[in-house]
């Protein structure tokens, strides 16, 4: 009984500041809570490889080719990411095979064909985009791709080049990081609007159907375009 006492004798003569961390330090590994779903805008402009798409494509050597695509957040939110989209190369297989821009030079293939495009985008997107790290209202988030997916879009508010049908891809992924936030899943629409290049009429989706000129680039289009979290 006498120790009893004298401990809490002891513990009354401790100074506040003492206490204070010792509560403190108590607490120190209680786990963060999540941070608030996103609930995002995305814009920003897509750049095939040069000359870009065609309806016959373009002749290479090399093994691959590049689609850059950066992503601006808004709608209250605030960051941007980047991604390079990565398609291998179709072989040619003679002259006109398997489109007019095959000569039948040795070692030759094709890359940025309108109608490999429809065939292979989603795909070169789930290949390509395995992990994405970006960061949005200063919290930056990593994530593993689960799926992707070709998805349709409409803009009936400012429809691109007259026509309000879109061309989107969907990106589904969950969290990995940070810890606060890991199983969450997300999910970035990127529906593709206006385009740009010789012989285009300025609707994506019309001219990839069509094609109609080369297109150079094309539009992420925010009022259609979202990152979301939950």
């Amino acid at each position: 009984m006498r120790r009893k006492i004298l401990m809490g004798v002891a513990a009354l003569a401790l100074p506040l500041g003492t206490l204070v961390g010792l509560q403190t330090s108590a607490t120190a590994g209680s786990p963060l809570p999540p941070d608030p779903p996103l609930n995002c805008t995305a814009g920003g402009p897509v750049t095939f490889a040069a000359p870009g798409l065609s309806s016959s494509g373009s002749a290479t050597t090399a093994p691959k080719s590049t689609t850059t695509a950066t992503v601006n957040f808004g709608g209250g939110c605030s960051g941007s990411l980047t991604v390079n989209i990565s398609s291998k190369n179709t072989k040619c297989k003679g002259a006109g095979n398997p489109t007019a821009a095959c000569t039948g030079a040795k070692g030759q293939k094709e890359y940025d064909s309108e109608s490999g495009f429809a065939m292979t985008g989603t795909s070169a997107i789930a290949k390509s985009l395995k992990k994405l790290t970006f960061t949005i209202n200063g919290i930056t988030y990593q994530t593993k791709t689960t799926s992707a997916n070709a998805i349709s879009c409409s803009d009936t508010s400012n429809p691109p080049g007259g026509n309000p049908t879109e061309t989107g891809f969907q990106v589904n992924g969950l969290v990995k990081k940070p810890k606060q936030d890991k199983g969450q899943t997300t999910q970035v629409n990127a529906c593709l609007g206006a385009d740009s290049g010789p012989g285009t009429s300025g609707n994506f989706t019309i001219d990839l159907g069509t094609g109609n000129g080369t297109i150079a680039t094309a539009t992420i289009d925010p009022i259609t375009s979202t990152v979301t979290s939950s």
